[in-house]
């Protein structure tokens, strides 16, 4: 059984993500590690279909493919025919394994998380670095309170604001970024923000990476535990 790797994948990868999410406060990330980031979050998914693959062969006479690949889909269509490919009988054999495998798939959480790994994962192993573009942005604070972010190119204009009573200052933005405040409680921070997506996707990366290690956190210690009941 591959759990214990499964789990050292996820510690490592762990830690490129807290790597990753610190240089891309800074608007830079190493396209290396990031495609090392994704490659090792994708092999705990197939390190978890070839467990599923072992346990199923003890229980069903059928044939079972040597090489597997977890199986996904964006449609429910697409998912079956994964399934039949690479885990035939799951559903048969180990239905609440098929489950877990099911409630991850974007037809039926809501999230392409999955797909998005996977493609993401692909792409840059065998194509090229993932390709990624910072979107700056800049958080206005007022008393002690996060109130408007700007994004590039946007005009902003705040007067006579107030929080928690107290006037605020006033607060003049122009397309090409040229700030002016206007003195009044001195009490207005503008932070400058970075976030880095992949190019040509709304998918902010360290986000991103931190919810894919989330999620296959809880599906490999619930697969952990219907394997030794199965």
């Amino acid at each position: 059984m591959h759990n214990r790797d499964i789990q050292e994948l996820l510690e490592h990868a762990q830690n490129e993500i807290s790597t990753i999410s610190e240089q891309s406060k800074n608007g830079t990330i190493n396209k290396v590690s990031l495609k090392n980031t994704l490659e090792n979050l994708r092999s705990v998914l197939d390190y978890a279909a070839q467990d599923m693959q072992s346990k199923l062969k003890t229980l069903t006479n059928n044939k079972i493919p040597e090489k597997v690949y977890f199986p996904y889909g964006q449609r429910e269509n697409h998912f079956k025919k994964s399934v039949k490919r690479n885990l035939p009988n799951l559903s048969d054999h180990m239905p609440s394994i098929n489950s877990l495998v099911l409630a991850m798939q974007p037809f039926k959480s809501g999230d392409p998380w999955l797909v998005d790994l996977c493609g993401l994962t692909n792409d840059a192993k065998h194509n090229n670095l993932s390709k990624t573009e910072n979107k700056k942005s800049r958080t206005i604070h007022q008393g002690g309170m996060a109130l408007v972010e700007v994004g590039e190119g946007s005009q902003v204009t705040m007067r006579g604001n107030r929080v928690n009573g107290v006037l605020q200052d006033d607060v003049f933005i122009d397309s090409d970024g040229a700030t002016t405040i206007r003195p009044v409680s001195g009490q207005t921070l503008i932070r400058e923000n970075n976030k880095i997506q992949f190019h040509g996707k709304q998918i902010e990366v360290a986000p991103f990476l931190e919810a894919c290690h989330r999620n296959l956190s809880k599906f490999a210690a619930d697969l952990a535990l219907e394997l030794e009941n199965a």
